[in-house]
């Protein structure tokens, strides 16, 4: 269990002028109150994390949660010892997807690197045409990755050595995690190939359900989540940095069946409309139930409510 200060919180974020943190821009759009939380990256917490607010930047259109942490903060918190947050016994659709557009894209194989690997399951998917690399925060599901996947692991991305270039990058569930996201791009393309692709998996902030609901969207309840793109935001980031985008398509998180995802949209509809009695309501029958409480939302896998991203270098001429 950990405890949260005044000290954790960025102090960009924390005057009275609130701005995007990946273009500065000033006066963004509130779209409202974002749920607190005893629940940090699977682990629970001493005291309660203040949600803040969900706000969209007028100017590059990212949406984005104040106030934040500190950088320190967050990298206290996501190593946790903990290897089940984010894993999953039966690899999940993103994973699937992801690695079937590395295998199309990298016929005879290369050399791959996932940002953000945790406990190596994407990793593992790759065949033996790849070298396989990770950088993963969280030690303990580091050091299960590399066992895993049979993958190199580095702790941070400046402990990758600065020569080592890779045909792959991966980032899957990881630009949500990352205030500025623009900052993100250009930190993964300085280890990319000439003939790179970036592969990135993430919530889409134009999905009309979210763009209905505010703050009120079951993928931003989660206090680790804290910046969000879409299709239209990745188009102009990449425009100045030397990108084309490949692909760039929306899909569902998860597998549900035609029942499941019935009542899950009727949970997303009670949700958007009354948040706080849902997070109740909820907590009470878990309670009575004798089931763990949960984090963040419902509504996860109910709606095409993701995006799969490939980014590709514009065309390299020696």
């Amino acid at each position: 269990h950990r405890a949260w200060s005044s000290r954790h919180f960025h102090p960009m974020n924390s005057g009275p002028e609130p701005q995007c943190p990946c273009c500065g821009a000033a006066n963004p759009r509130d779209l409202g109150r974002l749920p607190d939380s005893v629940w940090f990256a699977g682990e629970r917490l001493e005291t309660l994390l203040p949600g803040g607010h969900l706000f969209r930047c007028r100017a590059c259109h990212l949406k984005f949660r104040l106030p934040v942490l500190s950088e320190d903060a967050y990298r206290h918190h996501y190593d946790n010892a903990r290897t089940t947050t984010w894993a999953h016994e039966v690899p999940r659709p993103d994973w699937n997807l992801v690695a079937a557009h590395v295998h199309g894209y990298l016929p005879t194989g290369g050399r791959v690197l996932d940002f953000g690997c945790y406990s190596g399951g994407l990793l593992a998917q790759l065949d033996a045409r790849f070298e396989r690399h990770g950088v993963e925060v969280n030690g303990t599901a580091a050091a299960l990755a590399a066992t895993r996947a049979g993958a190199q692991v580095w702790p941070s991305l400046d402990a990758v050595p600065p020569s080592m270039k890779f045909d792959a990058i991966l980032a899957v569930d990881v630009v949500e995690h990352f205030v500025d996201p623009a900052r993100l791009l250009d930190r993964l393309a300085d280890r990319l190939g000439d003939r790179g692709i970036i592969v990135m998996t993430t919530g889409d902030a134009d999905n009309r359900w979210w763009n209905q609901f505010g703050a009120n969207w079951w993928y931003c309840a989660f206090p680790e989540h804290v910046a969000f793109v879409s299709s239209g935001w990745i188009t102009q980031a990449v425009a100045t940095r030397g990108f084309t985008v490949l692909r760039c398509e929306s899909f569902r998180y998860g597998e549900l069946s035609g029942m499941q995802r019935a009542l899950g949209f009727v949970a997303i509809l009670a949700y958007g409309w009354f948040p706080r009695a849902v997070l109740r309501m909820r907590s009470a029958l878990l309670s009575i139930l004798g089931r763990p409480e949960r984090a963040g939302a419902p509504g996860a896998g109910v709606v095409s409510d993701h995006l799969l991203i490939v980014l590709k270098r514009v065309e390299f001429r020696p």
